[in-house]
């Protein structure tokens, strides 16, 4: 995939018969990839290009901000996760002031000027689209059929007898309900970022940790978790533990979570150190972060983690 752009960045590109899937898609969750899957699906019927529209930022954060939802993805990784669903570019429009005001009406009119060779549009079933969100995908359908367009729509994907929504998905991640959150992703939850140094206090007390420059808008609840940490560098696989959090027993003051990453085997030490990029897929939930009286309490606390997760593990 090129560089992530704006509608105006496809302009001048070939893509014939584009099929258009449009959404916010914030996680790219179960739901929003039955979407993704349609526009596959018809790239590969019409020998066509698969192409998603979104935003780098959601657009309450323009309208109302003060109701603006944190976000599960940055645009980078969002857009990312879009090409691994099999699309061959993203379109990330700024959605400004100008874009805002753009009528229900007029919207297959400003993509078509764009993108002249659209073919499809996919979306989902609570797709809005237009000024103060006055159109839906009955009238997308509308106005795309008279201008000779197709318009497919997802059936909703359920979990638990509830639709799977980026929302609940955030409400599930807070109160560290991770199985649910990988159920309704489709995919294990994921904390990834650059190691950098620490100070040295887990390598003191028996449990080296691996320090991550990690800073989500939708953040799951401070505790433990068990996964498998990932060298990005070398593609080494380890199980790990990780502690997210603010680290009450060692730094009373602290008001920036941190993410600490302790390898459950013995890792190769010079592949594994600040500078590499380090991939946390996390497959369950321990405990909550709390304060400890001491050291020992701690010390004795990371012990028991470890065996759970160790435990855990052998029993997948």
């Amino acid at each position: 995939m090129e560089d992530d752009c704006s509608i105006e960045g496809i302009e001048g590109k070939h893509h014939p018969r584009v099929m258009l899937a449009l959404g916010m898609f914030d996680g790219v969750h179960l739901g929003h990839q039955a979407v993704l899957n349609l526009a596959v699906e018809q790239a590969k019927k019409f020998a066509g290009t698969a192409i998603a529209f979104s935003f780098p930022e959601h657009p309450a954060t323009l309208l109302r901000p003060e109701q603006a939802p944190p976000l599960l993805m940055n645009a980078e990784t969002k857009a990312r996760h879009l090409v691994k669903r099999g699309m061959k570019e993203v379109i990330l429009q700024p959605f400004n002031h100008e874009f805002s005001q753009i009528e229900a009406s007029r919207f297959i009119e400003f993509l078509t000027r764009h993108i002249p060779t659209l073919h499809t549009l996919c979306v989902g079933k609570n797709f809005r689209f237009g000024k103060n969100r006055m159109g839906d995908h009955a009238f997308l359908q509308e106005t795309a059929h008279s201008a000779g367009l197709k318009v497919l729509v997802a059936d909703s994907e359920s979990w638990g007898d509830h639709p799977i929504s980026s929302s609940r998905i955030r409400l599930a991640l807070s109160e560290g309900r991770i199985e649910e959150v990988n159920q309704m992703l489709g995919r294990e939850y994921v904390m990834e970022g650059l190691v950098c140094p620490g100070n040295a206090v887990g390598r003191e007390i028996g449990f080296p940790t691996l320090n991550l420059n990690w800073s989500p808008q939708a953040h799951p609840v401070f505790g433990v978790y068990a996964g498998t940490a990932t060298n990005l560098k070398t593609g080494q696989k380890l199980p790990a533990v990780a502690n997210y959090g603010l680290r009450p027993t060692l730094e009373e003051l602290n008001t920036e979570p941190l993410l600490e990453v302790h390898l459950l085997e013995e890792p190769e030490a010079e592949h594994w150190k600040p500078g590499i990029e380090l991939r946390m897929e996390v497959h369950s939930f321990l405990r909550t972060e709390r304060a400890f009286e001491s050291l020992e309490e701690l010390k004795a606390q990371i012990q028991l983690d470890k065996n759970q997760a160790l435990e855990m593990r052998t029993s997948l």
